[in-house]
């Protein structure tokens, strides 16, 4: 069976779903699929260089990380236009695809509102092939409410029937597909979250971290990672922290946003009197980012919608305790299974469940215990890749190829 994934961005810029796109492709490889993953070269603001429409390794490209599977990439028009520039135009992407669908059992196109994704259903609904659309959240009604007319407008223009005509939306919770259900996407759906790598635990992590970053042996680390970007709740966490007095923590914020806004971060944490007790790291990938959830004591992500919160299932990964907020949808599953605190993205709620975990260590590495375990048994890509795989053999006649391909030996689409 030959699958082509289609996602605007592979860039680690754009967060946790580009680098699951690249792990996916990865596990099915590995289970024996005929698998790329088509994009364009956009890398936040600009873009980076490769050879353009032909098969190539994402591990030659020095500004993707992870995994090194099948790629064809394809150039971004960059704008100084914001709106133009976020809808990621790349006119050599629709010929290559009209010319190449009819080769392909079925697309897995991977987010929405944007001319990469609504080229690829146009076309693949075109050529009578099978196309799953993951949305990544867009469908939640956060999502929807911010810049609510351009996405109506976008919607109301056709994307609306292209969603209608997909084999299948692919939620990764039944939050996310409840709330798309309530916005009137309803329709053939399946819920998979995703995968996620289970790293080798690192002896001396804490250790390290605390030499690398100067942080005070006494000190918990508290660890915010993930894209700098109002809707994660670094404000009430920063109020928070303020309201936790001589607390013996440090908390290491790693990510990238826009600049203004990051500026706007460091100002409040220097105005909360946090400027000795925050270390902003910025972005952070592959060993260092793995390092970084090992070392760290707790894991703190308050954000006002997530439709997974890639981020939560690396750290439980990690072994660390989570805390979270009722608007990320794996919240219930964080509660069921006791691997950390969900609370309102308040700062006196969130300032409690921080102290919990600081005033009980043994109840925070039982629940980073249990969260390793669960994602061990349930989360793991292998795990994850066979259930997916059930799902494509039931939206396309295409039957399944039982020997694992050499890896990275795809076949050219010619």
């Amino acid at each position: 069976m030959r699958i082509l994934h289609l996602i605007p961005s592979l860039s680690p810029l754009r967060g946790g779903p580009s680098q699951a796109v690249l792990e996916m492709v990865q596990a099915q490889r590995q289970q024996g699929l005929d698998v790329a993953i088509a994009a364009t070269n956009d890398h936040g603001d600009g873009t980076f260089t490769a050879p353009y429409a032909q098969l190539i390794i994402s591990g030659s490209i020095p500004e993707l990380v992870g995994p090194s599977v099948p790629v064809y990439i394809f150039p971004r028009v960059l704008s100084q236009v914001a709106a133009l520039r976020e809808f990621a135009v790349a006119p050599a992407l629709a010929p290559w695809l009209w010319h190449h669908l009819a080769e392909v059992d079925l697309v897995h196109i991977h987010a929405i509102f944007n001319y990469p994704t609504t080229v690829a259903m146009a076309m693949a609904q075109a050529r009578r092939v099978p196309y799953v659309v993951r949305p990544l959240g867009s469908l939640c009604r956060w999502s929807l409410e911010q810049g609510s007319a351009k996405k109506q407008i976008y919607l109301q223009s056709g994307g609306r029937k292209l969603l209608q005509g997909c084999a299948a939306l692919h939620f990764t919770t039944s939050q996310e597909r409840q709330e798309a259900q309530e916005a009137g996407f309803a329709g053939p759906n399946f819920v998979l979250p995703h995968g996620v790598q289970i790293p080798a635990l690192i002896a001396d992590a804490r250790q390290r971290l605390r030499q690398q970053l100067q942080i005070p042996a006494d000190h918990q680390v508290l660890l915010f990672l993930s894209r700098l970007h109002p809707k994660k709740g670094l404000e009430p966490l920063i109020d928070a922290l303020a309201s936790l007095g001589d607390a013996p923590f440090t908390l290491v914020l790693a990510g990238s946003g826009d600049a203004a806004y990051e500026t706007a971060i460091a100002q409040r944490i220097q105005a909360a009197g946090l400027g000795q007790r925050v270390r902003q790291v910025g972005f952070v990938s592959g060993e260092a980012k793995t390092a970084l959830l090992q070392g760290a004591d707790l894991f703190v992500l308050p954000s006002y919608s997530e439709n997974l919160g890639i981020a939560l299932l690396e750290a439980m990964a990690a072994g660390l305790p989570v805390i979270t907020t009722p608007e990320v949808a794996i919240a219930p599953l964080i509660q069921q299974h006791q691997t950390g605190l969900v609370t309102p993205a308040q700062p006196p709620a969130l300032a409690q469940a921080i102290q919990h975990y600081l005033q009980q260590p043994t109840a925070a590495r039982q629940a980073g215990q249990r969260g390793r375990t669960l994602m061990e048994t349930e989360f793991s890509w292998p795990t994850q890749a066979t259930r997916l795989i059930e799902q494509y053999a039931s939206l396309s006649p295409a039957p399944l190829k039982n020997t694992p391909l050499p890896s990275p030996s795809f076949q050219p689409l010619n």
